[in-house]
């Protein structure tokens, strides 16, 4: 039973949901200022954020007495702060009637003058931009087909769990060709709760008898069946392994799920407390946007920036592959060895012959595939056969860590380090300067 505080939704954990909330918060306003054309365009490219687990839109945290907003809650401050031409649209779900008339008051608090009863007119008569759904998923999902979304985010934020034919619904949908870009998936996950127990939510059984289970343990077993959407993860988890090793499994089989329908699988880690674990997953098939995404990330928790030696490893690279090399003069240099230092550089995702970054270091199809071949035979590469919503998809690689360390002395980027509530800083993503970087053309994304 909801609990609310005013109409704040009453949560317990003081930095789980701070540290959620702020990261969301953060990316939102990132990703907008981005995918909307920036201001060179002035934000007039069409863009959309679908909360479906939309909440009142803040949440009240017992331990601070002190209200914050949800996710829902930052989308709305977004539009209103920074979308002037009204551009965004928001697709604010909410299955739950007491809840979803808490979300109807604070949208009235916070925003006075917006026809509120608009914003649950039917999409043809909806002039607002902002869509309040008062229905379960299946319906509201039916609604949202209806709306031109343009760019879109997809935030999942549930009490517990996103079921996987949830997620499996909505891609289908959006996502019509291979790896298509337009759309991005955020997902909470809460990952040591199935390996510690939280409340009345019992922890894994540390065995795969099914006899043998509780009555609780089943309950666990049963919602980590709906997040998979199968029980082959089963015979993976439920072992006597430490709980660390058990909760990268879980998290690994989980990404390689999420692979399925995107390249780029980025799972930010944080620490409300002690032992607890938990992700914010960004699910993209933008390169060039969750790689900054990432680089962000690290600086907050300053990380040690991940920076090869260009000149040296490509010295190493030339004394193992003199023949490729040997007619090669002045600053140029062979194809293979250009996809591989961006493959090392980029570092996340998987990697095939459609990958928007190497499709502009070489537009013949021929030429990246025959030197993705040579990589894949020198052992630079490894082909990797991951789950794939399209039928006869291309060969995908991952890329061999250890043989470059060993051929080329690159060590592997640093694992990211969890987020703490010491971490916590009112620097926003979007003072990242894209367009001072180099890194971002937004042509590339749409």
């Amino acid at each position: 039973m909801l609990e609310f505080h005013g109409d704040a939704i009453c949560l317990s954990g003081i930095t789980g949901t701070s540290i959620k909330s702020e990261l969301i918060g953060q990316y939102y306003e990132f990703w907008w200022k981005i995918t909307s054309g920036g201001d060179k365009r002035y934000h007039r490219l069409p863009t959309a954020i679908v909360e479906l687990d939309a909440g009142s839109g803040e949440v009240y945290i017992n331990e601070l007495d002190q209200t914050i907003l949800g996710s829902a809650g930052h989308s709305l401050e977004l539009k209103k702060k920074l979308d002037k031409g009204n551009t965004l649209k928001l697709v604010l779900i909410e299955k739950d009637s007491t809840c979803f008339e808490h979300l109807k008051n604070v949208i009235s608090r916070r925003w006075p003058g917006l026809p509120i009863k608009s914003c649950e007119d039917s999409v043809e008569q909806n002039q607002t931009n902002i869509f309040l759904i008062n229905s379960n998923l299946d319906d509201a999902l039916k609604k949202i087909t209806e709306i031109k979304l343009g760019n879109t985010i997809f935030c999942f934020d549930p009490l517990r769990m996103v079921k996987w034919e949830i997620l499996e619904k909505v891609a289908k949908d959006r996502i019509k060709n291979y790896y298509q870009t337009g759309t991005e998936f955020i997902i909470f996950l809460f990952t040591s709760d199935y390996f510690l127990g939280r409340d009345q939510f019992a922890a894994f059984p540390t065995h795969n008898d099914e006899s043998k289970w509780s009555e609780p343990e089943i309950q666990s077993i049963n919602e980590a069946d709906e997040l998979f959407g199968d029980i082959v993860w089963r015979s993976k988890i439920l072992n006597t392994d430490d709980i660390t090793k058990r909760e990268n499994d879980f998290l690994d089989l989980y990404h390689i799920k999420l692979q399925k329908w995107f390249r780029y699988v980025l799972p930010l880690p944080f620490t409300p407390k002690k032992n607890q674990l938990y992700h914010l997953i960004i699910c993209s098939n933008y390169e060039a946007g969750i790689r900054e995404t990432k680089s962000h990330y690290s600086l907050k928790m300053s990380n040690k920036k991940f920076n090869p030696d260009n000149y040296v490893t490509y010295q190493n690279f030339k004394i193992h592959h003199p023949e490729l090399c040997k007619d090669i003069k002045g600053a140029t240099k062979p194809l293979e060895w250009k996809i591989l230092w961006k493959i090392i550089t980029h570092e996340i995702g998987i990697r095939d012959l459609m990958c928007e970054d190497l499709k502009r270091l070489e537009s013949d199809n021929s030429r990246r595939n025959n030197a993705l071949r040579w990589l894949e035979e020198s052992g630079y590469l490894i082909p990797t056969d991951l789950p794939c919503a399209w039928v006869s998809p291309h060969q995908k690689y991952t890329l061999n860590w250890q043989y470059c360390k060993d051929k080329l002395g690159i060590e592997m980027p640093p694992l990211l380090i969890p987020l703490s509530p010491d971490d916590l800083s009112p620097t926003p993503l979007s003072k990242f300067e894209a367009s001072k970087s180099g890194q971002f053309s937004l042509d590339q994304f749409m």
